[in-house]
């Protein structure tokens, strides 16, 4: 009797591992994949998804910290971000999704704010910049649209609905502003008047050097995404 117990408790527990639910409670499933369900659903989620879910190796996406950036833009300017910090993407605004065919497209709203320790040598526009110190920039509505391409794979036996690919486009819908100490290294009036300058062209500074800032958000955060359709079973999150 003992060894038919023994027996019955280890297949109710490999049973139970098997279909264990991997996806945190927060998800709900929308049936047919409608507009009018994933849009209030991935509403209601992100705050909570952007958290992170370190069970599954998904690290928080607000706050997203980076602890070393380098980029080298345009005109030879260097800039290093240290302690880099963005928050906001919890209050993002969901304007529109859609999905068909493996591929949903999503579009965002999103008032992010970056802070962090900064060194940089170089030109922005016109000005020369000598600097270190610390940085705040503010993305007031900037806007996502995103594009993921999804395919299905099979591993160990189960099935998951996977990111293939995905693209993104943004557009700053408001003033971006910079708040920088020390630009030129003891020379606080000339740090003064460059921070002055680059606020009042700041949709010049974001055009030339924006970019390589954005994409490294973006890399950051779909890293994030890619990883949670990576390990989530497709049945837990896709219903017919």
């Amino acid at each position: 009797m003992f060894w038919t117990n023994l027996k019955l408790f280890f297949i109710i527990t490999l049973c139970n591992y098997a279909t264990a639910k991997v996806a945190p409670d927060y998800i709900k499933p929308c049936p047919g994949l409608k507009t009018e369900c994933l849009k209030p659903n991935i509403l209601e989620t992100i705050p909570l998804f952007v958290k992170g879910i370190p069970s599954l190796g998904i690290n928080s996406s607000d706050p997203l910290q980076q602890e070393k950036v380098d980029l080298e833009l345009p005109g030879g300017l260097q800039i290093h971000f240290r302690d880099g910090l963005l928050t906001g993407f919890r209050k993002c605004v969901v304007e529109s999704v859609s999905y068909l065919d493996l591929e949903a497209d999503l579009s965002l709203r999103c008032n992010l704010t970056v802070k962090g320790k900064y060194s940089a040598t170089g030109r922005i526009l016109i000005v020369s910049i000598n600097g270190d110190g610390d940085a705040k920039i503010k993305t007031p509505n900037i806007q996502f649209e995103s594009k993921l391409i999804f395919q299905d794979v099979v591993r160990d036996g189960v099935e998951y609905r996977v990111v293939k690919d995905y693209k993104v486009k943004y557009q700053f819908g408001e003033k971006v502003t910079f708040a920088f100490t020390n630009l030129f290294k003891g020379n606080p009036q000339l740090s003064e008047t460059v921070l002055l300058f680059l606020n009042e062209n700041w949709k010049q500074v974001v055009d030339e050097f924006g970019k390589p800032v954005v994409d490294t958000i973006i890399k950051a955060t779909f890293n994030n995404i890619k990883r949670f359709f990576d390990k989530i079973p497709k049945n837990e999150l896709f219903v017919d």
